[in-house]
């Protein structure tokens, strides 16, 4: 065996990466190294603490993970690394989507694009497995990747680190990331390896600016597709439906500054006043309270 892993994790709770760095050397089936690193106390954000680790990381391949994850496979870095060694390959992960379109929204612009297979663990404690895999494929390519786990070349990282500057926090680095390493290399959603991934993620208005800014660093590379291509046609369909569903998200979540939700829907109204879709956001303006 010629290869290695290192697993980085940003970890504020210590018990969590011990149980990952547990579970990992019980599962993974081949040589790794561990890079935890405590960052209760450091102010750093998730693209510094991450390309740090990745400096000093002596492993072939780079885990990016959250502590909050577990595998479930045996001898699961034989599959990942198999993968890894095309040239072509970017970034692996087990959530993401084929599209991303140009009109704001997150990794995913609605329910066809997406590709996954995890399972999470829900705040009521029960588990929900999700699985997208239409084609029935090991790995189905990607455009966007969620970023509890991304699997990557030390050398494709090099070429392209995370982005600390334009992305300080803890939001919009793994969209960013994969994002950019899309334009180079084809990314993947992994359907054969188990993980569980334990606490859900949440939506704020801070997180809702990381988006913004990633739109905006991105605006002349998008859209991008992988594995298909939309005609014209259905590139306006797409981002026509993709606004909407984005607005009524937002107006769902409260996370429009006051006034903003109004005019957003209006201004989708006057780009598409012929469809009723449109008119219907104001019946979801009202049902979620138009601020």
């Amino acid at each position: 065996m010629n290869y290695s892993f290192s697993i980085i994790v940003c970890s504020i709770k210590p018990e969590l990466a011990e149980a990952l760095h547990q579970n990992i050397a019980s599962t993974i089936g081949c040589p790794f190294e561990m890079l935890i690193c405590d960052n209760r106390n450091t102010g750093k954000g998730i693209c510094a603490v991450y390309n740090e680790a990745a400096a000093r990381a002596t492993g072939d391949y780079l885990c990016f993970v959250h502590e909050d994850v577990l595998f479930h496979t045996p001898d699961w870095g034989a599959r990942i690394a198999q993968k890894l060694r095309e040239e072509s390959c970017g970034v692996i992960g087990f959530a993401g989507s084929n599209t991303k379109l140009a009109s704001l929204s997150g990794w995913s612009a609605n329910s066809s694009d997406v590709r996954q297979h995890y399972t999470q663990r829900l705040r009521s404690g029960k588990r929900r497995h999700f699985s997208t895999n239409p084609a029935n494929e090991e790995f189905s390519p990607s455009v966007c990747l969620d970023g509890f786990c991304l699997f990557v070349r030390r050398e494709v990282w090099q070429q392209s680190p995370f982005d600390a500057s334009t992305f300080p926090g803890f939001h919009g680095y793994d969209l960013d990331f994969t994002t950019s390493i899309a334009c180079r290399w084809s990314n993947y959603v992994c359907q054969i390896v188990e993980v569980e991934h334990i606490s859900e993620g949440g939506f704020s208005k801070v997180w809702l600016e990381a988006l913004k800014r990633y739109h905006d660093k991105h605006r002349d590379h998008l859209p991008l597709f992988a594995g298909w291509s939309p005609t014209p046609e259905q590139l306006a369909t797409l981002e026509r439906k993709s606004e909407a569903y984005f607005i009524k998200f937002l107006l769902k979540m409260g996370l429009y500054e006051r006034g903003e939700g109004v005019k957003a829907i209006f201004r989708h109204i006057g780009k598409y006043p012929l469809h009723a879709s449109s008119w219907a956001l104001l019946l979801k303006g009202l049902k979620y309270g138009l601020r």
